[in-house]
């Protein structure tokens, strides 16, 4: 049976390629797609997994640099169950493009480092010290962007609002170190310390939000909810809340992405039903030979069937391929521009081919159903 479907296809060859190829672009969007929202998911995960153990304080107004003073910090702390509780400034590396994948610059405390960054590696050179002022440690993502080995220069640019007019300050910091690709927020931070970000930019003695580590068996949740009701004008995240919120923007682009990959490779599955339709029509004597042989429906079935399944199977193949090379390629270029936007994942490669060789088979279906229940007599008479 299995020689008679590839004759079958190979008898159509441009028929049968461009069904092929309406597939594998189907397959192609898939992957492409999809690993955009695979790399969304996996960069949450691990950002996620180094902050297991950390409640989030932000304003109540929402995350805006420099909005929660050293104050805040010292009431956090006297809140029973807190271990302990410092803060992080954040700010755009470049002012005027405040994007989702933009790198940032971190002011951190050099001795909540190890606490913050917890088993992240370092390529090459050293974490900050106490001490340090001009000094930053950079990620994986802000290095290849601007071509950064430890020791070199890098320049960092603040801008303010003064009398209607907007003032620049410029400073040259040193890369003293250079962090491994940990696939999360940090790939894209310029970390410098603490006091000299905030007196660079301006802001006092304000961060961005506060990181809580609680004590040992205390529970995060309830202690959350013990720190809003303790301090005011803050609002407490545990690592689940964050979580659970983040999920649920994660669902919105997921939706966005795969959409459009379901509308082209639904495409593909409609160029090969009319492929099949239009081959059933073909060989309508043919089916009818078949039966007079002592062919049965279900035989008739198959090979009909395996022939749209098959093109489904070339097709996903072909996709695959295709989709793959071009992320490979795609996340080479954004690379270098401090961005990676796709993951490929054994699941995803997994989903697309079952989706490939489903959209053959369910696509054939149809096509099949008619020929098969063509009565030899009608079929051997059909013009």
């Amino acid at each position: 049976m299995f020689d008679i479907i590839i004759k079958n296809l190979t008898q159509r060859k441009l028929r049968t390629g461009l069904t092929v190829f309406g597939i594998a672009l189907g397959i192609f969007a898939v992957m492409v797609m999809g690993g955009m929202s695979e790399y969304f998911r996996l960069h949450v995960d691990r950002t996620f997994d180094l902050m297991t153990d950390k409640i989030q304080v932000w304003p109540e107004s929402g995350f805006v640099g420099g909005t929660l003073d050293e104050s805040t910090i010292r009431d956090i702390r006297r809140v029973p169950g807190v271990s302990d509780s410092y803060g992080l400034l954040w700010m755009p590396y470049d002012m005027e493009s405040i994007g989702l994948f933009g790198s940032y610059v971190m002011g951190i405390n050099p001795d909540k480092q190890e606490t913050t960054l917890q088993d992240t590696g370092l390529e090459e050179g050293r974490y900050l010290l106490p001490g340090d002022r001009l000094r930053a440690v950079v990620g994986s993502n802000v290095a290849r962007q601007f071509n950064l080995r430890a020791g070199d220069e890098l320049e960092i640019k603040s801008r303010k609002l003064q009398r209607g007019s907007s003032i620049t300050h410029i400073r040259e910091f040193t890369v003293v170190g250079i962090m491994e690709f940990t696939g999360t927020d940090y790939d894209y931070v310029i970390a410098i310390p603490l006091d000299t970000a905030q007196d660079f930019y301006d802001i006092g003695r304000t961060v961005s939000y506060i990181l809580v580590i609680p004590e040992t068996g205390v529970d995060p949740e309830n202690l959350a909810k013990r720190i809003e009701l303790s301090v005011s004008n803050i609002k407490a995240f545990s690592p689940q809340e964050l979580r659970e919120q983040v999920a649920q923007s994660l669902v919105i682009i997921n939706l966005i992405t795969l959409s459009a990959a379901l509308i082209a490779a639904v495409i593909g599955g409609l160029s090969v039903m009319n492929t099949m339709l239009m081959s059933v029509s073909e060989r309508t004597k043919d089916f009818g030979l078949f039966k007079a042989m002592g062919a049965g429906t279900r035989d008739i079935l198959v090979m009909t069937v395996g022939e749209s399944a098959l093109m489904g199977i070339l097709g996903g193949i072909i996709g695959i391929a295709g989709g793959s090379v071009f992320i490979y390629y795609m996340n080479e270029f954004l690379i270098s521009k401090g961005v990676v936007l796709f993951a490929i994942t054994p699941e995803l490669v997994v989903v697309a081919m079952m989706f490939a060789t489903l959209l053959g088979t369910v696509s054939g279906v149809i096509p099949a159903y008619r020929a098969a229940k063509m009565s030899p007599m009608e079929a051997l008479r059909y013009e």
